[in-house]
């Protein structure tokens, strides 16, 4: 009996009453709304920059609009001369033709910046380039956009999974970019195939594709993404809705959508099948032993 027991336990799903269920948190949520493109097609280029105690950047002179936020710590954003200290979670857009310098003015906690430009095809920038000591990039990515409009909106999130996290099916809808900063996120496809992404990585969930995200892995997950949207058109939607299994006809066992369910039909069968054999074998021996005894009495 221990070993049946043992058996189904292993095919059915296991939660923790005790503990609390896998939640995600927004680290960042910073939009840029009404964004002239460049061009129909460019480059959005992004970057996730650590500033270490006392680290300052030169003087850049802007050649594009610059979408600054802070990941973690504080910065000072200096603009023609104007300084203003960005907290983590919070973000600031820099003109072209401006003169930029960042610095982490504390005297312990790093700072963490992520900035996102959109550039000619394969141009680069200074700001994803830092050349000054205790400046250091952790990650960048960069995708090429087509047939954009000529007015976006621009978009910089982080979020942060817990293990085992998963969001509910949806479809992407807009152009975007991810890095992953920390564990690992996969999105997995309901067409079977899956991706999973770890620290410094860029990734994208392919637009128009149903799936979900989530946390595989036994530690958190956090990611920064930029998201070049469409005005007024969703980010994401609720994926389709799968089609109906067929109906049972009498002539075959119905697909299940989960292998576990299936494991234990099986199981259940067999345990069925060798109690109905063992009370044959028990009938059959009682049987005999009756008629032996019948015809020792005579």
């Amino acid at each position: 009996m221990v070993a049946v027991l043992a058996a189904i336990a292993a095919v059915l799903p296991f939660s923790s009453a005790a503990g609390a269920a896998p939640a995600s948190r927004t680290i960042l949520n910073a939009p840029f709304r009404g964004v002239s493109a460049p061009s129909s097609t460019f480059d959005l280029v992004e970057s996730v920059i650590d500033y270490s105690p006392g680290a300052k950047s030169p003087v850049i002179s802007t050649q594009t609009p610059y979408y600054l936020s802070v990941l973690g710590g504080e910065l000072t954003v200096d603009v023609d001369g104007k300084a203003d200290v960005v907290a983590a979670g919070k973000g600031l857009s820099v003109p072209s033709g401006a003169k930029l310098s960042l610095s982490n003015a504390s005297a312990r906690q790093n700072a963490r910046l992520f900035v996102t430009t959109l550039l000619a095809v394969a141009a680069v920038d200074q700001v994803h380039q830092p050349n000054s000591p205790g400046i250091r990039v952790f990650a960048s990515g960069r995708r090429t956009m087509f047939k954009a409009p000529s007015v976006v909106d621009i978009i910089q999130a982080a979020t942060e999974y817990d293990p085992g996290f998963r969001t509910p099916n949806h479809v992407m809808n807009e152009f975007h970019l991810f890095i992953q900063l920390a564990g690992q996120t996969s999105y997995h496809y309901t067409d079977g195939s899956s991706q999973t992404f770890g620290p410094g990585a860029q990734a994208v969930m392919d637009e128009g594709r149903a799936g979900w995200m989530g946390n595989d892995g036994s530690t958190p997950s956090l990611f920064a993404m930029t998201w070049v949207a469409t005005p007024g058109k969703p980010l994401t939607s609720p994926a389709p809705a799968a089609a109906p299994a067929p109906p049972r006809t009498g002539n075959g066992i119905a697909p299940s959508g989960d292998a576990r369910w299936s494991a234990l039909g099986w199981l259940l069968i067999a345990i069925a099948g060798g109690a109905a054999v063992e009370s044959r074998l028990r009938r059959r021996k009682r049987t005999s032993e009756a008629a032996r005894e019948a015809t020792l009495s005579r």
